[in-house]
C-alpha cells in the first residue's frame, strides 16, 4: 500500500520518523512503502533530511508539503503550533490522519475541533491523535536536536505515548499504533490530561530552570567572568534556550501553568532542603544531611538509570528507601500513575 505522508518539522525527531519509515519500508517483508514530503521554516533542516533519505522531497510552504497527505506528523516548536492549525485544518484531505508530536495533547486537541472541517453530521472529516516518543535509551544523552542527528534507530523499543481524544475514531487509533510498530516503537496510552500533568514535569520544568538558570547567572556581579567559563556541564543545562524560542516556552508554561506550579512548589521545597542541609555542618562537621541527600539521588538514579536502559520497569523490585537524618525524601521524585502501568513505574 502506498501512503503519503508530511512531516512539518525537520529536527532530530522529525527526520529520525521519516528514515525510521524508509527503513521499514526497505524490508523485504514491507507491506507499505511511504512517499515522504518534509516541510521547515528554515532551509537547512529540509536539505539535511532530503539528504540523508528521510524525506523524498520538501517544501516550506506548509499547504504545498501537505497536500494530498494521507498522514501529517505535526513535529513543530510549541509556540507555532495554534496558527499552523489554523492554517492546516480546513485544508486536510477527508480521512488524513494527523499524528501530533506537541508537548502539550490538549490544547491541540482543542485545537483540531475548531479548525477541522467537518461533514453535515458534525463529525470531523480528518483525524487527529496526539503521540509523545520517550526516545530509546542509546539517544537520551545527546543534546543535538538537529537534523543532522536523526537516526533510523532511535525509537527502536522506545515507548510512544498515545494520547487520543476520547471522541477519536478507533481506525485512526489504530493506524497510529501500526504507524509506531513500523517505526520500531511500541504504544502506550495515556489520557491527554495525565499526559499534560507529567509533561509539566519531563519537559516544562527543565525547560523553565533552564532559563531561569541563565537568567540568574545573567544578572549576577560575576557574569562577565562566567560567561567565558561555560563548559558541557552548564551548556547541557540551558540547552533548551538553542531551540526554543521565548513564545514556545511562555505558550509551555501558560497553557499548562497549574501541573507546571505543583512540580515547581515541590522543586522548591527541595532546594530549601538542600540549602538547609548544606548550611548545616552538624556538630561534628560531616555534613551528614548533605551526604544522606546525595546518597540516596545517587541510588534512586541509579536503579531509575537501569531501568530505562533496559526498558524492563516491573522486573526491578521496589526500592526500599535509605536511612538517614533526612528520612525518606518525599517530594524529591514524582511517582506516576495510570493506565497500562505497573505500580512500581517511575518518572
Amino acid at each position: 500500500m502506498q501512503v503519503h505522508a508530511a512531516i512539518i518539522g525537520l529536527d532530530r525527531i522529525g527526520a529520525s520518523i521519516g528514515l525510521a519509515l524508509k527503513r521499514y519500508q526497505n524490508q523485504s517483508r514491507a507491506e507499505h512503502t511511504f512517499t515522504i514530503i518534509g516541510s521547515d521554516t528554515k532551509g537547512m533542516p529540509m536539505k539535511s533530511a532530503e539528504k540523508m533519505g528521510a524525506v523524498d522531497n520538501f517544501n516550506r510552504a506548509l499547504l504545498k508539503a501537505t497536500d494530498n497527505a494521507d498522514l501529517v506528523f505535526v513535529n513543530v516548536p510549541y509556540g507555532e503550533v495554534a496558527a499552523l492549525y489554523e492554517r492546516l485544518g480546513p485544508e486536510l484531505k477527508p480521512g488524513a490522519v494527523v499524528l501530533d508530536l506537541s508537548l502539550l495533547k490538549q490544547p491541540v486537541i482543542d485545537l483540531a475541533a475548531k479548525h477541522f472541517r467537518t461533514n453535515e453530521q458534525g463529525k470531523p472529516l480528518a483525524y487527529l491523535v496526539g503521540i509523545t516518543p520517550v526516545i530509546s535509551a542509546s539517544g537520551l544523552y545527546s543534546g543535538d536536536m538537529s537534523a543532522e542527528a536523526a537516526r533510523a534507530d532511535l525509537f527502536d523499543e522506545a515507548e510512544f505515548l498515545v494520547a487520543p481524544d476520547s471522541k477519536c475514531p478507533s481506525e485512526a487509533i489504530a493506524l497510529a499504533e501500526d504507524v509506531i510498530r513500523l517505526m520500531g516503537g511500541k504504544s502506550r496510552f495515556m489520557d491527554p490530561v495525565e499526559h499534560d500533568g507529567l509533561i509539566a514535569a519531563t519537559e516544562g520544568l527543565p525547560a523553565l530552570l533552564g532559563a531561569a538558570l541563565f537568567y540568574m547567572l545573567n544578572r549576577s556581579e560575576g557574569w562577565l567572568e562566567l560567561r567565558r567559563m561555560v563548559n558541557p556541564s552548564l551548556a547541557l543545562a540551558m540547552q533548551n534556550l538553542r531551540h526554543q524560542s521565548h513564545e514556545d516556552l511562555f505558550a509551555l508554561l501558560t497553557q499548562n501553568r497549574v501541573n507546571v506550579q505543583r512540580h515547581l512548589e515541590s522543586l522548591i521545597g527541595t532546594l530549601d532542603q538542600v540549602r538547609d542541609a548544606l548550611a548545616d555542618p552538624g556538630e561534628d562537621g560531616e555534613f551528614l544531611k548533605l551526604e544522606a541527600l546525595l546518597t540516596q539521588v545517587q541510588s534512586e538514579w541509579e536503579k531509575w538509570d537501569v531501568k530505562r536502559h533496559s526498558g524492563r520497569w516491573e522486573d526491578v523490585k521496589e526500592p526500599e528507601p535509605l536511612p538517614g537524618p533526612l528520612g525518606s525524601l518525599g517530594g524529591l521524585f514524582i511517582g506516576r500513575r495510570g493506565r497500562g502501568r505497573s505500580e512500581d513505574d517511575e518518572s
